[in-house]
C-alpha cells in the first residue's frame, strides 16, 4: 500500500511538471474546458485511493463532454471498465425514487405536502402524530425523525415490502416529525410505496415506465439480485491490505433507497433531463416547476463527517427532494452519494452552469468520487482544482477506519456464564426474532425468516461482537442480562436495541 501511495505521489508530481512545461497555453484551455484536465486526475486519483475501477459523465451545456471508463471491473479476471459497465447506484438510487414521484405529482395523483395515510392507509407510525400528519415530503427530504442510518435490517431479514411497512409501527422516532434531520433509508422505501399506490403499479416499473423508458436509460435497472451481464462491474473492499471482490449488497425489497443500477452512459442522461429542467429529446419527463421542487431546500441538515470537501460549515448541507444542496463560492450545488458494500457513487449539478458530473467507483470506503467531484468543481468554477485534494485525501485515511472492529482488549477478562445459557430466541418488536445457535466452540446467530447469519465472539467480560455479513458493516457490542435461572433473559446491541428471550411454552 505505501508502495502505491508513493507511486501515485510520483506521477503527480510528474503531472505537474508537465503542466508547467506546457505553460500559459494550457491553463488557457483548462479554463475554456473544464474537462481538459480532469481525465488525467481521474486516472492519477484512481491508483493514489487504490481504485480497481470506476466510470465517470460529464454534462456541460447540453451536451456530453466526458464519458469514459477507468480501470478493472473485476481485480481477479480481465475487462475493463467502459462508459457502458453496470454499477450499483446505491443511495443515488434515492434522486430516481425523488424524480418517479414527480412524476405522479405531475399527473396531480400524489400531492408533496397530503399525510400519506390519504395513499397508503395501511401505514401507522409509531405515534398518532405520525400517522396523522406524515407527508411524502417528510420521507424524501429526511425529516421524518426515524433515527439515522438505522433500520434498514429488515430488508436482509427476509421479510416483504407489506410486513415491512406494518413493522414500522415499531420503529421509534429520535425526534419528532420535522424537527432534526435524520437520514433514513426505511424512510424512502416508504416513499417509494406511496408513489407505488398512488399510481397502482410497483416502484419498479414505476421507475422503469417514468424513467429507463422515456430518457433511453437501456442499461438501468432497479433489482439487484440474480443480475448478470457480460459489462457488469463486481463489488470490491479492501481488507486486511489485500483488494478482494466482495458480495454485493442486495436490498431489493427496500429498493427505493438504494437497489438502483445504472452507467456513465445513462446516468449523463438523467443528469442532461435534470439540467433541462425536465425535458429530453424534446419529450417532457417532468415540469421545470416540479424540477424545482426536487431542487429545493426542503430540510436543514448539520455537517457530518462524511460530508467531505467542498461541503463545510461555510457551505451548509440541505435536503431537497431525493437529492441534496449546498451553496458554494455563489452557487448553489445539486447532489447525491450512495455507499453499499463494494462501491460508491456521487451525482452532482451545477444548474446555474448547465453542468453536471456522475462518478461511479467499485470499491467501498473510498473518499475517490468526492475527490474527482472537489477538481471538477474547482476547475469549473474558476477555483484551483487542487485545493482541496490535501484534505480530501487526508480524511479517505480516517473513512478508512469508520468500520474497523474494536482494538482488542489488552486484557479482555472472561465471561462470567457459559455460552449455552445465551442460546435461544429472541424477539424485538421491529426487527422480529433472532436465534442464538451453538457453532462448534462458538455462537452464531440467525435473524429474520431468511435466517440472515451473523457471528458472535466474545469482546471482553461481558461484552460480545455481533457481526453481519458486508463489507459495510461494523461489529455491534452486544450484551446480555442473565436472568435467575442462570440463562440470558435479553441481549442489547447499539445497533438493533433490545431482544427478549421468547419463553418456551410449558
Amino acid at each position: 500500500m505505501l508502495i502505491t501511495r508513493l507511486v501515485a505521489r510520483v506521477e503527480t508530481v510528474a503531472l505537474i511538471l508537465a503542466s508547467l512545461v506546457c505553460g500559459h497555453s494550457g491553463s488557457a484551455a483548462a479554463a475554456n474546458d473544464p474537462t481538459a484536465e480532469l481525465d488525467a486526475f481521474i486516472m492519477r486519483a484512481l491508483k493514489e485511493y487504490e481504485v480497481p475501477g470506476a466510470a465517470v459523465a460529464v454534462v456541460q451545456n447540453g451536451k456530453v463532454a466526458l464519458l469514459k471508463g477507468y480501470g478493472v471491473r473485476d481485480v481477479t479476471k480481465p475487462g475493463a471498465v467502459d462508459e457502458n459497465t453496470i454499477f450499483q447506484l446505491a443511495s443515488v438510487t434515492k434522486t430516481l425514487t425523488g424524480a418517479a414521484v414527480g412524476t405522479v405529482v405531475d399527473e396531480g395523483k400524489l400531492d408533496w405536502d397530503k399525510p400519506i395515510f390519504n395513499y397508503l392507509p395501511e401505514f401507522v407510525g409509531y405515534d398518532p402524530y405520525m400517522t396523522r400528519f406524515l407527508t411524502e415530503r417528510d420521507l424524501l427530504a429526511q425529516r421524518t425523525g426515524w433515527p439515522a442510518y438505522t433500520g434498514d435490517e429488515l430488508d436482509s431479514f427476509g421479510y416483504d415490502r407489506a410486513e415491512i411497512l406494518r413493522r414500522l409501527r415499531f420503529f421509534k422516532p429520535r425526534y419528532s416529525l420535522r424537527e432534526v434531520a435524520q437520514y433514513s433509508n426505511p424512510g424512502f422505501f416508504v416513499a417509494g410505496e406511496v408513489a407505488a399506490r398512488a399510481s397502482k403499479q410497483s416502484w419498479n416499473d414505476l421507475v422503469k415506465k417514468r424513467l429507463f423508458l422515456p430518457l433511453g436509460m437501456k442499461r438501468s435497472g432497479t433489482v439487484v439480485k440474480d443480475l448478470k451481464d457480460n459489462n457488469l462491474s463486481a463489488a470490491h473492499a479492501l481488507i486486511d491490505g489485500k483488494m478482494q471482490v466482495v458480495e454485493p449488497s442486495i436490498l431489493d425489497m427496500t429498493g427505493a433507497a438504494s437497489s438502483g443500477t445504472s452507467t456513465a452512459s445513462d446516468m449523463a442522461k438523467l443528469i442532461l433531463m435534470l439540467l433541462n429542467k425536465g425535458s429530453y429529446g424534446g419529450k417532457s419527463i417532468l415540469k421545470a416547476e416540479t424540477v424545482a421542487e426536487i431542487f429545493k431546500r426542503s430540510m436543514v441538515s448539520k455537517i457530518e463527517f462524511s460530508d467531505l470537501p467542498p461541503i463545510s460549515e461555510t457551505t451548509g448541507f440541505y435536503y431537497g427532494l431525493g437529492v441534496d444542496s449546498y451553496d458554494y463560492v455563489g452557487h448553489h450545488i445539486i447532489e447525491k452519494g450512495g455507499a453499499l458494500a463494494g462501491v460508491r457513487t456521487v451525482m452532482t449539478l451545477v444548474p446555474d452552469k448547465n453542468a453536471g458530473i456522475v462518478i461511479l467507483a467499485n470499491l467501498n470506503l473510498t473518499a475517490f468520487p468526492e475527490a474527482v467531484r472537489a477538481y471538477y468543481l474547482n476547475q469549473l468554477l474558476g477555483i484551483d482544482p487542487e485545493a482541496e485534494q490535501k484534505e480530501i485525501l487526508a480524511r479517505n485515511v480516517q473513512l478508512k477506519q469508520l468500520l474497523a472492529p474494536p482494538p482488542a482488549p489488552a486484557n479482555p477478562g472472561k465471561f462470567n456464564g457459559t455460552l449455552q445459557s445465551l442460546v435461544g430466541i429472541y424477539e424485538n418488536d421491529y426487527y422480529g426474532r433472532c436465534e442464538i445457535l451453538p457453532d462448534g466452540d462458538a455462537l452464531k446467530v440467525q435473524c429474520g425468516p431468511a435466517k440472515y447469519p451473523a457471528t458472535l465472539k466474545h469482546w471482553r467480560n461481558g461484552a460480545f461482537l455481533m457481526l453481519f455479513p458486508g463489507a459495510t458493516q461494523a461489529p455491534a457490542i452486544t450484551t446480555f442480562a442473565i436472568g435467575e435461572d442462570g440463562k440470558a433473559d435479553s441481549f442489547a446491541t447499539e445497533a438493533l436495541g433490545i431482544f427478549k428471550r421468547v419463553k418456551e411454552k410449558k
